[in-house]
């Protein structure tokens, strides 16, 4: 496979992921999510690796250009979606490790 042909194949298939990722994080199926994040990393991990020969034409370059808007807005979009989730889980962890340390205090 050639080097143009196997870097439009990564983000070809990053973009439909972080799309289904997006609509997965706005019902709040974060299970499916992560299952989505895992394969769009295994991409990522191709694209490193992927050795750069020749410069992509124009129109690839274009094409490239379009998946990475859309691949950055629904990461975007995604990221503003979990962060307040992270935030709640970070609260009910502190008030559970708070809970434990009360139960030991007067468990001793």
């Amino acid at each position: 496979m050639g080097y143009q042909h196997e870097l439009m194949d990564c983000y070809e298939q990053i973009a439909p992921l972080t799309g289904r990722m997006l609509e997965l994080a706005r019902v709040g199926d974060w299970d499916g999510m992560m299952t989505l994040e895992t394969q769009v990393r295994s991409c990522v991990e191709r694209l490193k690796e992927i050795t750069p020969v020749a410069a992509l034409d124009a129109s690839q370059l274009a094409q490239k250009q379009q998946l990475l808007r859309r691949i950055l807005a629904d990461d975007a979009e995604i990221r503003d979606l979990v962060t307040p989730q992270f935030a709640r889980l970070s609260t009910l962890m502190g008030n559970l490790r708070r809970q434990q340390d009360i139960n030991q205090a007067y468990d001793q």
